[in-house]
């Protein structure tokens, strides 16, 4: 049975309530952990642990003995350093899900260290948005190494009330998935009545996940970490993540009744949260929120010159491929073609990326680091080459999480 929904009627009435002036980062659970300039590094370390009321009986590997990891926070524009120490008996590589940062950084960032030893860590996100940090490794990913990472826009936070939903699932003996969010069942978060709350949904998860907000209209604001030109309802608050992807959302709240959210499957729909209006109500908005402000990415993608490569997926596994090079300035076209019976999730680093149509050589208006690709289809994405070096694209199952593909890609000056 699910818990029951707090409503607005059922919590304190008034301003007192909530102050919601300045409480962006106040909103966000009591575990993260957040860097100004000058600030000491932020302690990051991963061990052996257990959460039997979540995951079952055995051994997790947890950062920081939390479920998920910390939510590492920090400016647009400003460092963010971590000192990673691993006490695990195994190698622990880092990757920055969506975090665009020069090569050699993000060689640095992401290379493995030993168990028992530890790094300091040292990146400046080029973008505000929502990210997300994990073990490299599949498997240790998938026992929990993972945690969100929130880069602010500098100045006024864009909305008072901002959530983060960091998913996650674990199979249960029964065998049907269960969905902790932010290491709890079905939190409750609390929004302004009558007025719009930020969501930032990660799913760390290795499931395509089809997510319901039940409430008045919902806006997509962010796609993978990159603010939306244009904000979108989304029809009958439905929206699809694959693994790995992210969706900021603006929704709002009612004066009176909570906004649930929940994942849909095949059987009954599983609430993941809800969120509760609180303060005084008053006219409700309408219409799109205003976009974010935009991070630094090219306006247009010249193809007609596009070094046209392909990553088969589905394929021998086996040795990372090599899909040659492209200079700096020059557009890129990935086409990724999965001969699978299951649908993949394509993260491509370095850069973000644009889908292009199925007939012609538009693309869609939203940028992406990870690409759904169902089951015996093709897709095609572009990138402008930036960001000169050497770069990964990884192509992951849904459902378990396998690699099925991988490459790299080198820019050149």
């Amino acid at each position: 049975m699910s818990p029951s929904i707090p409503s607005r009627r059922n919590v304190l009435k008034g301003a007192a309530a909530l102050s919601f002036a300045g409480a962006a980062g106040a909103l966000l659970p009591d575990w993260a952990l957040a860097q100004g300039q000058g600030a000491s590094p932020v302690a990051l370390a991963a061990a052996e642990g257990s959460r039997p009321e979540i995951a079952g009986q055995g051994n997790l590997a947890l950062f920081n003995d939390s479920l998920p990891g910390p939510v590492l926070r920090v400016t647009k524009g400003s460092e963010l350093q971590v000192q990673f120490a691993n006490a695990l008996k195994e190698s622990v590589a880092l990757t920055w899900q969506g975090v665009r940062m020069p090569a050699e950084a993000a060689i640095a960032a992401s290379a493995a260290v030993a168990g028992g030893q530890n790094k300091l860590i040292r990146l400046t996100p080029k973008d505000a948005g929502t990210f997300w940090y994990h073990a490299t490794s599949p498997a240790l990913a998938r026992r929990a190494l993972s945690g969100a990472l929130i880069v602010a826009e500098p100045g006024t936070p864009a909305y008072a009330s901002d959530n983060l939903l960091f998913i996650q699932s674990f199979p249960p003996e029964s065998g049907v998935p269960i969905f902790p969010v932010n290491g709890e069942f079905s939190p409750t978060f609390q929004g302004p009545a009558s007025g719009r709350s930020r969501l930032r949904l990660v799913n760390a998860t290795p499931l395509f996940l089809r997510l319901r907000l039940k409430g008045p209209a919902a806006y997509a604001i962010a796609i993978d970490g990159q603010p939306v030109a244009q904000p979108f309802e989304l029809k009958d608050g439905r929206l699809q993540m694959p693994p790995g992807g992210r969706m900021d959302v603006a929704a709002t709240i009612d004066d009176a009744d909570a906004t649930i959210i929940e994942v849909e499957t095949a059987q009954e729909p599983i609430r993941l949260a809800v969120v509760t209006p609180v303060g005084p109500a008053g006219p409700m908005p309408s219409g799109p929120p205003a976009p974010l402000p935009a991070n630094d990415l090219p306006a247009d993608i010249p193809l007609k010159d596009a070094v046209r490569v392909e990553l088969p997926i589905g394929g021998k596994s086996g040795a990372t491929a090599s899909l040659g090079t492209v200079k700096s300035g020059k557009a890129m076209v990935l086409t990724l073609a999965n001969s699978l019976d299951a649908p993949v999730s394509v993260y491509v680093a370095g850069h973000a990326v644009r889908l292009l149509d199925s007939l012609d050589d538009g693309w869609k208006p939203w940028w992406h680091d990870t690409v759904p690709v169902p089951a015996k289809a093709t897709v095609r994405v572009a990138l402008l080459a930036q960001a000169t070096g050497t770069w990964s694209v990884t192509a992951q199952r849904g459902g378990d999480g396998e690699v099925v593909a991988s490459a790299t890609y080198q820019v050149t000056a």
